[in-house]
């Protein structure tokens, strides 16, 4: 009689076991899953620095392409950033041609860097200042 009633006991015990494994995940578990996503994202992180990477060594760009003889060509004004009176610029003539530079610096195309300020950056080419700010278009400083 004391066997009958065992069977069960440990069947229910076995297959409630089964199902609470089943139902929540343990702590290994979840960190096996969290390591695996970190894994897959780290992963994937990769594959696209590595496309850009891949993406930039093909544009292949000269100087006598982006430089004119008269005025700035195509140079216009990225950004100004730095602190107090040590500031910097950065400038691109296409796309794939970004430079930086602060005052005293020469560009790319012959252009030395005159004044730095929040809203515009002084250029002098040829003996001819011009003016860049966020637009566009290079302002003539007579």
């Amino acid at each position: 009689m004391g066997s009958k009633f065992i069977v069960p006991i440990v069947s229910s015990v076995l297959l409630f076991s089964q199902v609470s494994a089943h139902a929540s995940p343990t702590i290994g578990d979840i960190s096996n899953t969290q390591q695996s996503t970190l894994m897959l994202k780290s992963a994937l992180e990769r594959a696209k620095l590595e496309k850009e990477l891949s993406d930039m060594k093909d544009v292949k760009v000269s100087a006598s392409d982006l430089c004119t003889n008269k005025g700035l060509g195509m140079l216009s004004l990225k950004a100004v950033y730095g602190v107090g009176q040590k500031r910097y610029a950065s400038f691109f003539y296409n796309a794939a041609s970004t430079i930086e530079g602060q005052v005293g610096d020469m560009l790319l195309c012959g252009e030395k860097i005159k004044s730095i300020s929040l809203d515009k950056v002084d250029v002098e080419k040829d003996g001819t200042v011009y003016s860049l700010s966020g637009s566009a278009h290079a302002i003539v400083k007579k």
